[in-house]
C-alpha cells in the first residue's frame, strides 16, 4: 500500500485572502471510521499503519481537499497540523523554516506556562517563517489582544490532543477531550487530532 499523497497547497492569497496552510477547508470532512479494542487499546476496525503515529498513537481521520470549497478559518486540519509540527513547517506558507523557526503565542497562552518565566511552554500552533508572523500578528483574531513572539533553542513532540474514549462492558464510549503528553498510559485510548511542542528553552523576541 502506498502512502497518500498530500493536494500541494501553499497558503497562497484567495478570494478570501490568504488561508493558512494548516487552515480546514469545507470539503475535507471526517471519513468514517468504526472504534475497536484491540491488543490493550483503541484502535479501527479497518486499521492501517498509516493510522498512527510514531509514538503508536491513533490519529483522527479527515479528508485532504486544500482549496476546494470554502476556508473553516477557525478549524485546523489535523493533518498538516501534525505536518507542519513534525517537520517544522509555517503553518502560514509552509516554508520549512529551520533555524528561522518563530513561535507565535496568544497573551494568554504565554501566561498559562508551565511556571515563572521563562517556564516551558506547550502549544499546538506550529511555528512560523519570519514574515508570516509580522502578517498574522495583524490578521490572527486570537492574537489582537496580545502576543508573544519566540524563539525556540530546544524543543521537542511532547503531547497529543484529541478524545479519550473508555472501555466498558457496553463498549466503548467517548469520555472526554483531554491533551495527553507522550508516555502515559492515557495516550492508548486516544483518538487524536493533534499533537503539542514543548518550547523548552526561548527567548522573547
Amino acid at each position: 500500500m502506498s502512502i497518500p499523497q498530500q493536494p500541494t497547497y501553499s497558503g497562497n492569497r484567495t478570494r478570501w485572502g490568504v488561508v493558512p496552510y494548516i487552515t480546514a477547508w469545507s470539503s475535507e470532512e471526517p471519513k468514517p471510521y468504526a472504534l475497536v479494542i484491540r491488543n490493550g487499546r483503541l484502535g479501527y476496525a479497518d486499521e492501517t499503519r498509516y493510522d498512527r503515529d510514531s509514538a503508536g498513537v491513533l490519529l483522527a481521520r479527515i479528508g485532504i481537499s486544500p482549496g476546494v470549497g470554502r476556508p473553516k478559518f477557525k478549524n485546523v486540519h489535523h493533518l498538516r497540523q501534525r505536518r507542519a509540527m513534525r517537520k517544522l513547517l509555517c503553518q502560514v506558507c509552509r516554508t520549512p523554516c529551520g533555524p528561522d523557526a518563530v513561535w507565535m503565542l496568544s497573551a494568554q497562552e504565554y501566561q498559562n506556562a508551565e511556571g515563572p518565566w521563562p517556564a516551558p511552554v506547550l502549544t499546538a500552533h506550529p511555528p512560523l517563517c519570519p514574515g508570516c508572523a509580522a502578517h498574522s500578528a495583524r490578521l490572527c483574531p486570537h492574537l489582537r489582544d496580545g502576543h508573544v513572539l519566540l524563539r525556540a533553542l530546544r524543543f521537542k513532540l511532547a503531547a497529543v490532543s484529541g478524545m479519550l474514549y473508555e472501555p466498558g462492558p457496553g463498549g466503548l464510549k467517548a469520555a472526554e477531550p483531554a491533551t495527553v503528553e507522550y508516555g502515559n498510559p492515557w495516550t492508548r485510548w486516544m483518538r487524536a487530532t493533534q499533537v503539542h511542542m514543548r518550547l523548552e528553552e526561548y527567548t522573547v523576541l
